[in-house]
């Protein structure tokens, strides 16, 4: 029904439609409400920060794939996006060298060094026979890469929400009332956490973020004001490794903060320093005697007080002029 799509999909966002991906081949479908509810499917694993396993890339090799699962020829943008990695728990490192080799669908962001999330299939508790029955077949690969982390994320800064280039706008919301109870702290802390997966998920799918407005926050001005300086030759080295990366944020795509107190905008009298005028210069008032630019422009010009002793003309009398010929003829009747 889905066009011989593998059977472990992730489910990549869902609008009027379910849109599925194979994180193993890239191959791509989309399933209706209908199809969906004539034959309704329990999910293997739900979407959940206790269920995410950090990765370490340590290696990278290029996948050539010439017929995906449904024995189509594999799209020229698969092609290149798949990539077989060699990754490690970051939990396991220093202590065992157990590596996993597996095909992502995002392997082409990936490179050594950076860390990841995704599932552990070996690990993870399945719900549904059927899931139990294909992982003991060895049908299911061991880990499933999900997406790249950036930034503080990634390297496990305290920090990691203030270290992120760009913000959301918010709505001022009022608590209407004070409550200190455990169980507010606790929706605190969980509405918390769910904003910031949100943000790491907006961080990382380019393709969610196209109807979003994202802001410069402090670290973005200050790295956009480092770039136009030349200071920051390592950030510049790091852009151009990360040139084929196009799902990170970039900061073309940010916009600036509306600021509402600033001030006045400046006089639109002061005459800007390019501008050759002999009335003024930079910073002077520009002061223009009544007709100067009109005779300069050869346009007659009338003063304040001439217009004032203009009288007003009579006013036009409309005239009826219908039927007139008509009623001057003399008609003969025989």
């Amino acid at each position: 029904n889905l066009g011989n799509i593998s059977r472990l999909v992730l489910v990549k966002n869902i609008t009027s439609l379910i849109h599925l991906i194979d994180p193993l081949t890239g191959q791509t479908a989309q399933m209706s409400g209908e199809v969906y509810w004539r034959d309704p499917f329990r999910p293997v694993i739900t979407a959940a920060r206790s269920r995410f396993v950090r990765y370490v890339v340590l290696g990278k090799d290029a996948v050539i794939v010439e017929r995906n699962v449904s024995k189509r020829s594999a799209t020229r943008r698969n092609k290149m996006k798949l990539a077989s990695l060699t990754v490690a728990k970051e939990g396991d490192l220093g202590i065992n060298d157990v590596q996993v080799e597996e095909r992502s669908h995002v392997g082409y962001l990936m490179k050594a060094g950076d860390t990841a999330v995704g599932y552990d299939l070996t690990d993870v508790q399945f719900v549904d026979d059927d899931a139990e029955d294909a992982r003991a077949a060895g049908k299911f690969p061991d880990v499933v890469v999900l997406r790249k982390l950036y930034g503080g994320v990634a390297t496990g800064a305290i920090d990691a929400a203030r270290q992120r280039m760009f913000k959301l706008q918010r709505l001022d919301a009022d608590a209407v009332e004070a409550n200190k109870s455990k169980k507010a702290k606790k929706d605190k802390e969980d509405d918390d956490m769910d904003e910031e997966d949100f943000l790491r998920e907006v961080e990382a799918d380019k393709e969610m973020r196209l109807n979003m407005n994202l802001y410069k926050t402090e670290i973005a001005m200050k790295k956009e004001k480092g770039e136009s300086n030349g200071d920051d030759d390592d950030d510049a080295m790091n852009d151009d490794d990360d040139a084929d990366d196009d799902q990170q944020v970039k900061l073309d795509e940010l916009l600036d903060g509306l600021v509402l107190d600033d001030g006045p905008d400046k006089d639109m009298a002061v005459v800007e320093a390019n501008e050759d005028l002999p009335w003024g210069g930079l910073g002077q008032p520009a002061f223009v005697e009544e007709g100067e630019k009109a005779a300069k422009d050869g346009i007659n010009y009338t003063g304040r007080e001439e217009s004032q002793n203009v009288k007003a003309k009579d006013s036009a009398v409309p005239v009826q002029t219908f039927g007139e010929q008509f009623m001057d003829k003399q008609f003969k009747f025989i």
